[in-house]
């Protein structure tokens, strides 16, 4: 089983270590970086992940600013794609209930994963 972190970036951008593709059994963590207050997490049309979602996680503590989850046994082979709220940025925003949205995706691939002695 391998482990993959979703890396959400406060300049509009979503990471992805080592890449999108998961596999059935394998460890996805949201994790934040510079992104202070709450996110939610929530897919699109149905997750991938057990527990589903939505997740919030909350950059103002070490504890909550990552959550980590497993891709189900029977998850299908697709793109399963999510969407990132995050709060408005400034105060003024934030009053008005301005939220800012980052659209990101994991492909599950029930492909076995690649040797490295075969990849030469």
């Amino acid at each position: 089983m391998a482990s993959i972190t979703v890396t959400i970036f406060s300049n509009d951008d979503i990471r992805y270590s080592p890449s999108s593709v998961v596999r059935h059994g394998d460890t996805v963590t949201f994790a934040l970086h510079d992104i202070p207050g709450e996110v939610d997490v929530a897919f699109d049309a149905g997750s991938c992940l057990t527990p589903p979602g939505p997740y919030t996680l909350n950059g103002h503590s070490l504890l909550t600013s990552s959550s980590q989850q497993t891709v189900t046994l029977t998850a299908d082979a697709h793109r399963y794609a999510f969407t990132v709220t995050i709060p408005g940025g400034t105060e003024e925003s934030r009053k008005r209930g301005e939220h800012e949205t980052k659209k990101g995706g994991l492909d599950v691939t029930t492909d076995p994963p690649e040797d490295p002695k075969d990849a030469k």
